[in-house]
């Protein structure tokens, strides 16, 4: 099963060393679709790594924000991942602090080192960080792997992004590995952002845990701002309802809650039509919350579910830095933390 991956030229990019510069010739050359030279400056920007391993095939966007575009699963034809109408897998330059509602393009973005914006600790912080904004540098690309790599410029953090296919399996892993650059602690979130395509009858599937609305003024479901037992929340009224039937997009419907004290560490999403499941499953001492994000026809005019593996909960990080509720990068310290993808049958048990 092939590789592709495509090169366009849109603005020069670092110097590669000479080993990495052979090391992807040799994996890339005649996969090559345009090169240019600017000057005797070789500029590579991939525009796009598409792995597969004959059972799924994902597209990998390291020109914006590392994103994956695609998790398609071959046998039943069914991209999991959602873009909005009139979406075009175009290369863009965004600069670090743009609006991440107004530049959101679907698919499975990373937000890091934050999702508020604002002055914390000392320093400016971007909308939902910077990760998904801005180009990371491919490091290698194979058929069934790829590894990306960026600085960060609002805080002294370098973060890598692999992705690794299994042999035969519906399955992958994506591991993010995060080195401090500086000798202070860095209080940080680490969410994972993926748009996942939704269709009526979809069920929303969680281990045993509870369950807060982000903000009533944004719930159109719930109306207490009470936790309850998942999948179970009251409305406005006291009338007992429940998040994890997708409804029709008539519905007009919007939600968003925090889902905490897990009892085991995945989340995934049932489809019936197709009769399998997407699942992410994660360590919760890495990941100890799930943001569960809802729009039925009515946010925007989307119909799409993000279920959110996350490191932190409130949104605000200098909130959460203080009830002891986010993550922290030591002096120095580098951490990964994993999150391991199924396409598993309707049948699998949680």
């Amino acid at each position: 099963h092939s590789m592709l991956v495509r090169l366009y030229i849109v603005r020069p990019m670092r110097k590669q060393n000479a080993s990495m510069k052979s090391n992807f010739n040799a994996r890339l050359l005649n996969e090559i679709i345009y090169l240019s030279m600017i000057g005797t400056t070789v500029a590579w920007l991939v525009v796009m790594v598409e792995l597969s391993n004959g059972r799924i095939k994902i597209a990998v966007r390291p020109g914006l924000g590392g994103r994956i575009d695609d998790i398609i699963d071959i046998e039943k034809n069914k991209n999991w991942l959602w873009h909005p109408d009139g979406y075009q897998s175009l290369p863009r330059r965004l600069a670090i602090g743009e609006n991440f509602n107004e530049n959101w393009q679907g698919g499975w973005d990373d937000i890091f080192p934050n999702d508020a914006s604002g002055s914390v600790f000392g320093r400016e912080l971007s909308d939902h960080g910077e990760l998904w904004s801005q180009s990371w540098s491919l490091v290698l690309a194979e058929q069934t792997k790829c590894v990306m790599e960026y600085s960060c410029q609002t805080v002294p953090v370098i973060a890598r992004k692999s992705i690794k296919l299994s042999d035969a399996g519906k399955t992958f892993e994506i591991n993010y590995a995060f080195h401090n650059l500086s000798g202070e602690f860095i209080p940080f979130l680490l969410k994972l952002h993926p748009a996942i395509r939704i269709e009526a009858g979809d069920k929303i599937m969680m281990p045993e845990s509870y369950i807060e609305p982000v903000a009533l003024g944004f719930s159109t479901i719930i109306g207490k701002k009470i936790k309850t037992k998942f999948p179970f929340a009251f409305a406005a009224d006291g009338t007992p309802v429940s998040i994890n039937n997708v409804p029709e997009r008539e519905a007009m419907k919007q939600e968003f809650v925090y889902a905490t004290d897990l009892s085991h560490g995945w989340c995934a999403l049932r489809n019936d039509r197709t009769k399998s499941i997407f699942r992410m499953d994660f360590d919760l001492s890495e990941l100890p919350y799930v943001w569960i994000f809802q729009s039925y026809g009515s946010w925007r005019d989307n119909y799409v579910l993000m279920l959110e593996p996350c490191t932190t909960v409130p949104y605000d990080l200098e909130v959460a830095h203080r009830q002891g509720t986010c993550a922290l990068l030591g002096p120095l310290e580098s951490r990964s933390i994993a999150v391991k993808v199924s396409i598993l049958d309707q049948n699998t048990e949680g």
